[in-house]
């Protein structure tokens, strides 16, 4: 069986590939091969894993439904793509892989202020506050960042218990 984190990511690279954005294939690729070190046992996944740089995205896709239909994901892909995207860049931030800054940009410009999360708005908010902060308006750029790895960190654990 796959761990946790391992399924996680695997979903949210699925997620990512699925809304077209950057780095698609090496996020799948990436993600198929943590979940086989994390002990998934699936044909397909280790297909994906190997995956060539030029392979047609259909192909790709088909690929995609063996490992889901493998792997018994349709639930955990039910969610909505965007927000298991938002997941995949907070783990991101949390792990080192990306900056705060990186997350901030993505969510307000995918986003804006409209999301249907308080948390991904929230993002939102500190993508401003980090310019206002850069502008030596208000604020610090490391508090900024420290309540953007806070909000991540919620995103991918869920609220923690005080």
């Amino acid at each position: 069986m796959v761990g946790d984190d391992a399924h996680a990511s695997l979903v949210e690279a699925i997620a990512w590939w699925r809304i077209g954005d950057a780095d698609g294939r090496r996020v799948l690729t990436d993600a198929a091969t943590e979940a086989l070190v994390a002990g998934a046992e699936s044909e397909a996944l280790a297909e994906l894993a190997g995956l060539p740089g030029d392979e047609s995205p259909f192909a790709v896709d088909a690929l995609l439904a063996r490992v889901i239909a493998e792997l018994g994901l349709d639930r955990a892909l039910s969610a909505d793509q965007e927000m298991l995207s938002v997941r995949r860049l907070a783990r991101a931030v949390l792990t080192g892989e990306i900056g705060e800054r990186d997350l901030t940009r993505w969510v307000h410009t995918r986003f804006h202020h409209e999301s249907s999360s308080d948390l991904v708005n929230r993002l939102a908010e500190l993508d401003d506050d980090l310019d206002i902060a850069q502008d030596g308006i208000k604020g610090s750029v490391a508090d900024a960042h420290a309540r953007i790895r806070e909000v991540a960190s919620m995103l991918v654990n869920g609220p923690q218990a005080d």
